[in-house]
């Protein structure tokens, strides 16, 4: 053989191998793309898709050895295909979603794209709850009214010492992720025309957690209402409200972490609709709305889903249009996670609106006690 045959064959040789490594480099920059891509971008398409296609590749696979036991699953999945998966990647685009076509397009219209699981009464569209983005220059203000206590209602309070008791044990947890939430009645500001204006660093939606704190324990189950001030926290780190997840997150890892008994994480809001959508009559009483989000973004959501649910449905049974529903929202629409990735049994819950008084969010604080109370000892009990 000549001597440069083996010239040849060694300078194609080497082109492999260097085919071979860039090939490597390729794919290991691609998986580091898209995990990014998960981490950082709003895409919900992109996470829809790359949850399918683990399970779709997985199923490509048998299904080269076993066609007959895949064919059910590839024509119920016929709209699959990488083609769908890269474009909904790089455009955020859907064939099968009108909505992503002209969703980015129209201002407001992305609220659309929240998921109405249950639709209480008057619930729709048009007036899903509004996420608070205040300028937290706001926060610094101080707001008439800051300090004064909320005047009592007429709602009872149990005498008696509770049929059941968790004793000692701390079961659940109330914090608030927008601390500076507030109510315009509670700074006397009733007829100011802007919600941006009800926002307190003290009297705030965490006087309504410390009240259903005392309610659970008035049917003996332990709790807690951290009273953090996040907006003080976001301040003083050069953060903004986008971050409010992320400091929030760490008070319940170190809540959890202290004390290992927590099983319920509730995360107070107040929506910054308007008094029509967030306030029911019942029997010449007024009564703030309540409305329960969960965050699809997680692997926990279908569990968040299930308590949501019960508690709506035991609060609609005794009181009619209390309860605005249940709604899942994913990356499209806000946080998407809502640190419910923590526990199975966490749930964001919208306290009324800016214009809801003080008896009007005590009566339905005392009614969100009286349903979780219920649904608590219930699962206590076929729990043994």
């Amino acid at each position: 053989m000549s001597r440069s045959y083996f010239y040849v064959k060694k300078v194609n040789l080497s082109k492999v191998v260097a085919l071979i490594l860039v090939g490597i480099l390729s794919a290991f920059l691609f998986a580091g793309v898209m995990v990014t891509s998960l981490k950082q971008t709003k895409s919900v398409y992109l996470h829809e898709w790359l949850s399918e296609l683990s399970m779709n590749g997985y199923m490509y696979a048998f299904g080269t050895e076993n066609h007959y036991f895949t064919q059910e699953y590839r024509n119920l999945n016929k709209e699959f295909s990488l083609s769908s998966l890269f474009l909904s990647t790089a455009t955020n685009i859907r064939f099968n979603d009108v909505r992503s076509l002209i969703g980015t397009e129209l201002p407001g219209f992305t609220k659309y794209d929240t998921e109405i699981l249950i639709a209480g009464e008057g619930t729709n569209y048009s007036n899903l709850p509004i996420e608070s983005s205040v300028p937290l220059e706001e926060l610094l203000k101080e707001r008439k009214g800051e300090g004064t206590a909320p005047p009592k209602t007429d709602a009872p309070k149990q005498q008696n010492p509770p049929a059941h008791s968790t004793g000692d044990k701390k079961v659940v947890f109330i914090y608030h992720t927008h601390s500076w939430e507030s109510y315009l009645p509670m700074l006397n500001m009733a007829n100011n025309p802007d919600e941006n204006k009800a926002t307190s660093s003290v009297s705030n939606i965490s006087v309504f957690g410390e009240r259903l704190k005392e309610q659970l324990e008035n049917y003996g189950i332990g709790s807690t209402n951290d009273k953090t001030d996040i907006g003080k926290l976001l301040i003083s780190k050069g953060l903004n409200s986008d971050s409010s997840y992320k400091v929030s997150r760490q008070v319940v890892q170190q809540a959890m972490a202290g004390n290992q008994g927590l099983q319920y994480f509730f995360d107070l809001h107040r929506d910054s609709a308007r008094k029509p959508v967030t306030t029911k009559e019942i029997n010449g009483k007024a009564y703030a709305k309540l409305y329960f989000i969960i965050g699809a973004g997680n692997k926990n959501y279908e569990k968040n889903e299930k308590l949501a649910t019960a508690l709506h449905e035991m609060i609609d049974k005794k009181y009619p249009g209390v309860s605005r529903g249940v709604g899942r929202k994913d990356f499209r629409t806000g946080n998407g996670i809502y640190n419910q990735d923590l526990s199975g049994q966490a749930i964001l819950i919208e306290v009324g609106g800016v214009d809801n008084t003080v008896e009007e969010l005590n009566r339905t604080i005392d009614i969100l006690a009286e349903a979780f109370s219920e649904y608590y000892w219930q699962a206590e009990k076929v729990n043994g």
